[in-house]
């Protein structure tokens, strides 16, 4: 079995943890790096450890000589060797080495974490003789940056290329390898020695083998984001990286410290969802928004929670494009009981609303007017088609009684962008009440209540402020309020004259509010502000979604629409034929994702793709894969059942 590993801790790299120290001194999961690699070696059988170091060397060594998490006698069995060249190639680092390199040797990196069970199996392989091993992963959808990951190309068990450039490949590598001293050879013979490049040239001699890690997990942590996943894995899974088992612990019940042992648990646990969402709304959060959940009790008429109110004014404000005298009232409901708000409590008796509809949810509009008895003036247009705002005009000249008019901005049914800022000219030049539905544009469209005109604007927080479901908002304008002073309610929980009074005198919610559901929201405002603002998730979701988009049209799948006005958070799309609806979205299931049924008779053919929500590139990359499964394996049965049965004669 492997008696030694050598641990590569001299390079700079993109820093992770504090400025002028090494990465492997970062604390990740409650040790450094290299404490964590040491201590795992020494559990799995390894009897001498060396540690070639360069940049900040010396605060490495009185890191592993002041450790507390190793033993005396096992800082004995450690050896230290100086790389002068750091700022060169890493193969360098193992070259300064390789007089320790006298058998096949374990290799790791020192920046990265490591199931112990996989290097357990790699320490059972033979010391005396063997080719050079490379740890690798054939699951690519898991990798966490794909395109920063060195890939690998594989024949058989054999590697035959290795590289982050490559094109076509078969699992990515882990840099985790079993050293045969003939690798060191090859290293001296290169001008330049990566280790990237002296096993791609020890691979062309037929020298190199791939060892899959199967279902053990590891990571790099070489940049930040990746010493986020790391911690993260570390939560769930563990010190072994295995999925733990939750249990209370009976001798803590009812003690504050074990209730929020278990909390904290518990939120490890669901940190990880039974299915990652691509649907349009609920979306994906952040492990900070679900932490927001969880607080101490607060009443909501306390000014504690005034405060709450009061900061959610503030935040929401520069989301809408609002001004200061713009009110914010918040609403323990879905974006729907927001629509019903401000149908019900903006039309006055004798006057019409006008609705403009090309989607479900301009058609649901209608519907709310209808249900309250709302005299109307309903243009409809095809699903697909942008409404024309010259029928817009001319209902608004032929009809002196309409007084409001109520718009969607995304129409989510569709994908479509509706053209808000030109009618929202034409209400504002005839003294018309607009009425504009956000709920699936703010936080990543161009919203902009001020320039566009628009006097009531509601949206909800759990699209693209990735926050959680049950909490919508209202951005009223100033001149709102005497419009509609005299008109009496039609409902008594979605009031809206009722809910600005307490919003006035009190700051606070006329009645009992979703409490945590806000902290949510107050968080999720506070992540996109730290990411850049609107302007910085728009740009995020729209290259999200030209790499989504162009996936799918590789793959078969049409728009369902080309306007040049489709959303950056929905791809609409019709599925090619000889795979349907079903049978995608019970694939995409299976495979952990869940996708998004059409709406209406667009349901038989087509499906929604959302971006939107906590999504991570390595999940998307995922996502992608899983599709592209999918679709293959559809293709695959058609063919089968297409292929004529032979009959001998």
């Amino acid at each position: 079995m492997i008696t030694r590993a050598l641990i590569l801790a001299a390079g700079k790299g993109v820093s992770i943890g504090e400025d002028g120290h090494p990465n492997c001194l970062t604390q990740v999961g409650g040790a450094s790096l290299i404490e964590r690699t040491l201590g795992v070696l020494l559990d799995v059988g390894i009897q001498r450890v060396a540690i070639t170091v360069g940049y900040g060397g010396a605060a490495v060594r009185r890191h592993v000589a002041g450790s507390t998490r190793l033993t005396a006698a096992a800082k004995r069995r450690l050896t230290f060797f100086e790389n002068p060249q750091w700022e060169g190639p890493n193969g360098l680092s193992v070259l300064a080495a390789r007089s320790f390199v006298t058998e096949r040797t374990l290799l790791l990196m020192s920046d990265q974490i490591a199931a112990p069970a996989l290097l357990r199996e790699l320490g059972a392989l033979p010391a005396a003789s063997g080719p050079t091993v490379l740890a690798v992963d054939r699951d690519l959808p898991r990798v966490f940056d794909i395109d920063d990951a060195t890939k690998v190309k594989l024949t058989a068990d054999r590697v035959t290329d290795i590289g982050k450039g490559l094109r076509s490949y078969d699992a990515v590598g882990t840099g985790l390898y079993v050293m045969a001293p003939s690798l060191c050879q090859t290293l001296e013979q290169l001008p330049r020695p990566s280790l990237t490049e002296g096993v791609a040239a020890a691979a062309r001699e037929g020298s190199v083998v791939g060892y899959d890690v199967g279902a053990k997990l590891w990571q790099d942590v070489d940049a930040p984001e990746m010493r986020l996943h790391a911690e993260w894995l570390l939560r769930v899974y563990g010190d072994e990286l295995a999925r733990p088992t939750m249990q209370a612990d009976p001798s803590h019940a009812g003690s504050a410290a074990g209730t929020l042992a278990l909390i904290e648990r518990l939120l490890a646990e669901k940190d990880q969802p039974g299915y990652v969402l691509f649907s349009p709304g609920p979306v994906m959060t952040s492990a900070r928004v679900k932490a927001a959940l969880v607080h101490h009790d607060v009443c909501h008429r306390d000014s504690d929670y005034s405060a709450v109110v009061e900061r959610l004014q503030q935040k929401l404000r520069p989301v809408f494009g609002a001004s200061p005298a713009h009110e914010m009232l918040l609403l323990t409901g879905s974006g729907t009981a927001a629509m019903e708000m401000a149908i019900s409590s903006v039309v006055a008796p004798g006057k019409k609303l006008l609705v403009v509809a090309n989607g479900a949810f301009g058609d649901r509009l209608d519907e709310i007017a209808a249900l309250h008895g709302i005299p109307r003036v309903t243009l409809r247009f095809v699903w697909g088609q942008l409404p024309n705002v010259r029928e817009v005009a001319r209902a608004l000249e032929g009809d002196p009684e309409i007084s409001t008019v109520a718009m969607i901005q995304h129409e989510t049914s569709i994908g479509l962008l509706n053209p808000v800022g030109e009618i929202g000219r034409l209400c504002r030049a005839r003294g018309v009440t607009l009425i504009v539905d956000a709920v699936s544009a703010l936080g990543a469209e161009d919203v902009d209540v001020v320039r566009d005109g628009v006097d009531i604007c509601y949206s909800s927080a759990n699209k693209c402020l990735h926050s959680v479901s049950g909490v919508s908002f209202l951005c009223v304008a100033p001149e709102v309020w005497p419009r509609i002073a005299g008109i009496a309610p039609r409902v008594y929980y979605l009031d809206l004259v009722r809910h600005r009074r307490y919003l006035e005198e009190l700051r606070q919610t006329p009645f009992t509010p979703a409490v945590s559901s806000f902290f949510a929201l107050e968080t999720a405002l506070d992540e996109l502000c730290e990411q850049g603002g609107v302007p910085a998730r728009r740009e995020l979701y729209r290259k999200r979604s030209l790499r989504i988009r162009r996936v799918f049209a590789d793959l078969g799948f049409e728009s369902f629409t080309n306007t040049g006005r489709e959303s950056h958070t929905i791809s609409m799309l019709r599925l090619p034929d000889g795979l349907s609806v079903d049978e995608l979205y019970d694939g995409m299931k299976a495979r952990g994702f869940i996708i998004y049924r059409a709406k209406g008779e667009l349901g038989t053919r087509h499906v929604q793709i959302a971006n939107m929500g906590e999504l991570s590139d390595a999940t998307i990359d995922a996502f992608l894969g899983a599709v592209a499964a999918v679709v293959g394996e559809a293709r695959r049965a058609g063919a089968e059942v297409a292929r004529p049965v032979l009959k001998s004669v």
